[in-house]
């Protein structure tokens, strides 16, 4: 009780900053910028401290990463509330790069319910640590409870790269692609092509048999589609024209149905079916070619 009592009054101090002690820090920096001058035994007659700001020469003392760890302390699970207390005041700081305080804040808005104000300080928080998984998970999920179904497949997928046995990531894979159809082939019939071009695909010798074509949808994004004369094999599906797409779908038996799903970054292997021709689609196994393919980007 006494140990959260201090937290308490910790975070009181560090959420809300009195006047005074801004101003304390402000005299701390002068007072050791004058005795410098007296030890060198100059005296000081420019203006300079004129131009030094309060603001700049307060944040400069200021420790990110002990007050992140003060909030993994107070648990953003248990204490959300607290925790947004401590760290929200200096969420918009540009010096600020501590991973561990953006995810931390972003786990206690999740808790809360606060899902619009998280997806920003997830955010932030990969933009210090691209891959780590565990933010990726939960940034898509909050993705979902915004309603933003899509993005939250994407970041799933992301933290599936290094968590692909998760039991988490694994049902809500599960869960959106039922959600978004994905197993079904997009409508391309009424969508801008804007690429249409023969590719090889990673084999040793050089090839032309699998075709990329790109389609830009009516809300901004885009989709890749990857043939063998004419028999598709796989579509990129992606929320905007960035690289790399959000996600890959394959039919992987050629029976229109894309079963499989796997992040931009997955190797794959290009179905069988794809390179066999028509009437040879019924000879054993060991007489029909397999090639392997990296993700479209």
């Amino acid at each position: 009780m006494r140990k959260f009592l201090l937290l308490t009054l910790l975070i009181l101090l560090f959420a809300h900053p009195s006047a005074q002690a801004k101003e304390n820090l402000k005299i701390r920096s002068q007072t050791e910028d004058e005795q410098a001058v007296m030890d060198s035994g100059q005296i000081q007659t420019d203006s300079r401290a004129d131009d030094v700001k309060p603001e700049e020469e307060a944040i400069s003392y200021f420790d990110y990463e002990a007050l992140a760890l003060l909030s993994v302390e107070l648990n953003p699970d248990e204490n959300p509330d607290l925790v947004i207390s401590l760290l929200k005041p200096y969420k918009d700081d540009e010096n600020n790069k501590s991973f561990t305080f953006y995810s931390s804040l972003g786990l206690a808005y999740k808790n809360t319910g606060r899902f619009k104000e998280a997806i920003p300080t997830y955010v932030r928080a990969l933009e210090i640590e691209p891959n780590e998984p565990s933010t990726q998970y939960y940034l898509g999920i909050i993705y979902y409870k915004n309603n933003d179904s899509p993005n939250a497949l994407k970041y799933i997928l992301k933290s599936s790269e290094q968590k692909p046995d998760h039991p988490g990531v694994k049902k809500w894979i599960d869960k959106l692609t039922k959600e978004l159809d994905i197993c079904k082939a997009p409508d391309i019939s009424n969508m801008k092509r804007v690429l249409n071009r023969k590719i090889n695909v990673n084999r040793q010798k050089p090839d032309r048999e699998t075709r990329l074509r790109m389609y830009i949808t009516k809300d901004g994004g885009r989709i890749q589609v990857l043939s063998v004369k004419n028999k598709i094999y796989s579509y990129g599906i992606d929320s905007d024209t960035k690289k790399p797409v959000d996600y890959i779908i394959i039919d992987t038996d050629g029976d229109g149905v894309f079963e499989k799903i796997i992040n931009s970054k997955g190797i794959f292997g290009v179905p069988t079916w794809a390179y066999t021709p028509v009437k040879q689609q019924d000879a054993p196994p060991d007489k029909q070619r397999r090639r392997r393919v990296k993700g479209t980007d």
